[in-house]
């Protein structure tokens, strides 16, 4: 990811351009000035179009909300006799040949976490209703039954949708700069395909290229001050070929007799890397065995997929490997796994990896690409599952980064506080998302279990410096610990239905999306998804980072894995 501290300012025809000269992280560690942000953006002079290709909008990434946004936009213009011609476009410096949908397609996230409606919604709506009609379009287009969503068959029906709704595909960009006038972007400037102009912007890029090109401020690290040098733990999703949900539960059985039979030698072995196992050993039959005294399994809520709530198979594997678990004394942790069924394999979220802000700016910068010093972990993956019999162990070809940075002044931010306290006005509200603020990689261990139920809107979305551009993704306007949620697919997906509507409404009446009345927008979704956010009950939420104490957060990110409530619900 490019660093806007590296980035100089040239003059070129009375506009201002903005390029990169370097990528070094440890130029942006600092905490950057909160100042009271500016005021909403006024109407700019329009930009001068100087050759090359333009368009209505272009949204920059190819995370699933990217898609999806656009196929919303090609919708909705398609309404509207004076926009039912205008271009849109995918640009990014992804290579597309590999698949298209970011995170879903190249990183492996076969396991969608979905909105968990609360029990006292059960009358109204199903279990996992989607919290938006354009997610639950997503959710045919990939063939998604409950949980599990194929990539390669995803990727295909992205390629196929995005070309029917005749949307350029502009792969392996490599940006390199944006022309600015005013606080209106003019230009983005590619290498491959050089000067690209649109009228509106969506970053919908995973690391937030377009924004921070564009000088966008950001938040550093976990987006608290403290936290600035910190990041979430980084994953290496792989599948399993040939192995079953029947295979997993004889494997767990059998682990387990082995774990708790003092006269299996290899099996005490594995558990000296675990002291609190190894000093107390009810702990360890507790996390092994259910109340009743039987093998603490895997179950299956849905046909496609499958959770972990024993420890077995991460003590065997970090037996067996010699790799001491716990991201804060080793670099690796074999997690509880997610598991998604996918015919006759399945995919596994599971193996985590120690990260810090640097190392997850330096991985953005990389395309996500594994580090060299992943590889040998992997290898020991696989020959830990091929001695159970596996087939084939399949690496995705892309890491699965779990947070990035966040804008610093989003118009209307949408923090954790927020979402505690129901979210954004019912008036405002484009739908609502309920799910567990989850920080996988050892700080679910200390932070507050809260399920906030919350309104969403699209406004957290757009950065107040730049007029005619959104980020739509986890580097929206979260404040911080609100990614915990707002790096979800669906969430995502559902605020860029909303996005696509301003941003239609904006053409129509050629104003920032800033001056856009949200109430119109919230008012043009589709029937059938009436927001009903409520205060969670859970008020430690709203009170804990107040309070919070920096030597314990430091080794929250650090993952204290010996405090993780390895059954709790997940």
């Amino acid at each position: 990811m490019l660093s806007l501290e590296a980035a100089s300012i040239v003059l070129w025809s009375a506009s201002l351009i903005v390029l990169p000269l370097g990528t070094g992280p440890a130029e942006r560690a600092h905490f950057p000035r909160l100042l009271p942000p500016p005021g909403p953006p006024r109407l700019e002079p329009r930009c001068r179009r100087l050759g090359g290709r333009h368009y209505a909008v272009i949204v920059v990434g190819d995370e699933p909300a990217a898609v999806m946004t656009l196929l919303e936009l090609r919708r909705r213009f398609d309404l509207v006799p004076g926009l039912r011609q205008a271009r849109l476009a995918l640009v990014t410096d992804a290579d597309l040949s590999k698949g298209i949908g970011g995170t879903l397609v190249r990183s492996g996230l076969a396991y969608l976490d979905r909105n968990q409606v609360p029990s006292d919604m059960g009358d109204q709506l199903p279990p996992l209703a989607p919290s938006s009609d354009l997610y639950a379009r997503f959710l045919r287009l990939v063939g998604v039954h409950h949980i599990a969503v194929d990539p390669q068959r995803a990727s295909r029906a992205f390629g196929r949708a995005l070309q029917q709704a005749r949307i350029d595909l502009l792969p392996r960009a490599e940006l390199l700069g944006v022309r600015l006038r005013g606080r209106r972007i003019c230009t983005l400037h590619a290498r491959r395909f050089g000067s690209l102009g649109a009228e509106l912007f969506i970053d919908a890029s995973l690391g937030g290229t377009l924004a921070e090109l564009a000088r966008v401020p950001r938040l550093p690290g976990m987006g608290v001050p403290h936290l600035s040098d910190q990041s979430l733990a980084l994953g290496w999703i792989f599948a399993l070929e040939g192995f079953t949900y029947g295979d997993l539960l004889r494997l767990e059985s059998r682990l387990t007799r082995r774990l708790l039979d003092p006269r299996d030698v290899e099996a005490q072995q594995w558990l000296q890397l675990w002291p609190h196992y190894r000093q107390d050993r009810e702990r360890l039959r507790s996390d092994l065995l259910t109340p009743a005294g039987t093998p603490r399994l895997a179950y299956s809520s849905t046909s496609d997929s499958i959770d972990q709530r024993s420890p077995a198979l991460a003590i065997a594997f970090h037996g067996q490997s010699r790799l001491l678990p716990g991201l804060e004394q080793s670099p690796v942790l074999f997690d509880v796994a997610n598991i998604a069924v996918l015919g006759d394999r399945v995919s596994v979220n599971a193996l985590l990896f120690r990260n810090d802000a640097a190392q997850n700016r330096a991985v953005l910068a990389t395309g996500n690409r594994p580090l060299p010093w992943m590889h040998p972990v992997a290898e020991k993956v696989s020959l830990f599952f091929r001695r159970q019999g596996v087939r084939r162990v399949l690496w995705s070809p892309e890491l699965y980064v779990r947070s990035v940075e966040q804008i610093a002044h989003p118009l209307d931010p949408l923090s954790a506080e927020r979402m505690a306290a129901g979210g954004v006005p019912r008036r405002e509200a484009l739908g609502t998302f309920t799910y567990a603020l989850d920080f996988r990689g050892g700080l679910a261990g200390w932070f507050p279990r809260a399920k906030p139920t919350f309104n969403f809107g699209y406004r957290h979305t757009l950065p107040r410096e730049i007029s005619n551009l959104a980020v739509l993704g986890p580097g929206s306007g979260f404040g911080g610990f609100g990614e915990g949620a707002g790096r979800i697919v669906e969430l995502n997906v559902s605020v860029g239905q909303g996005l696509a509507i301003a941003s239609t409404l904006a053409l129509q009446g050629r104003i920032p999306l800033a001056e856009v009345d949200p109430q119109l927008v919230a008012r043009q979704m589709p029937d059938g998804y009436l927001p009903y956010g409520r205060p969670t009950t859970a008020t430690t939420l709203q009170l804990w980072w107040r309070h919070h104490d920096d030597r314990i957060t430091r080794r929250i990110l650090g993952g204290d894995h010996f405090r993780f409530p390895w059954h709790a619900d997940r």
